[in-house]
């Protein structure tokens, strides 16, 4: 995450602050323990910047606005991040997804998940898109590998459908399906 001096603007130094003693680090409003995330997040729920302002008295309107471009900085970054990672796995270079990708009409109505789990493409690219690191992703589903979350990326670099199957390719597909043994 880029520390809020790396960001051009002449009020990103005055207003935004990370210190690890203030909630462990997270960019906050200056001298107010006050999350730019939780800003955030206020607008991006339809509160306007009277409101925030009205249920937190010591902000300004310069300070949500500091937020929301710095939110905006960072959202940026990690989307280029996300896109040069993505790019790197050209399809030429996708050959072994199909080894670690299904799409089973009986595990999550057809989307593409990794074989052996219910953890579909969309949730793992999405988490990476999120700004989670491979290492994260990991320590959560735990039952995966470096392999599936790789063999993810290079599945959506494709282009491939991430959605699920409609109900005549799932019927065409049950048709064809031997059912689950217990």
């Amino acid at each position: 995450m880029t520390a809020p001096n790396q960001i051009e603007g002449p009020d990103w130094q005055d207003r935004i602050v990370c210190d690890p003693a203030i909630l462990g680090g997270q960019p906050t409003i200056k001298g107010t323990g006050i999350a730019v995330a939780l800003v955030n997040q206020l607008l991006g729920r339809g509160n306007t910047v009277d409101t925030i302002i009205g249920n937190y008295l010591h902000i300004t309107e310069e300070d949500v606005e500091a937020c929301r471009r710095y939110w905006e900085m960072l959202e940026q970054q990690r989307r280029e991040e996300t896109d040069r990672t993505i790019e790197k796995r050209t399809p030429g270079r996708v050959a072994d997804w199909r080894e670690r990708i299904v799409c089973d009409p009986r595990i999550l109505v057809g989307k593409p998940t990794i074989k052996g789990t219910r953890i579909s493409v969309e949730l793992v690219t999405d988490r990476l898109r999120g700004g989670w690191t491979v290492s994260q992703i990991l320590d959560s589903y735990p039952h995966i590998r470096a392999e599936d979350v790789d063999a993810c990326v290079k599945y959506k670099a494709t282009g491939a459908s991430l959605s699920r199957m409609s109900w005549d390719e799932y019927d065409a597909r049950m048709a064809n399906v031997e059912p689950l043994k217990s």
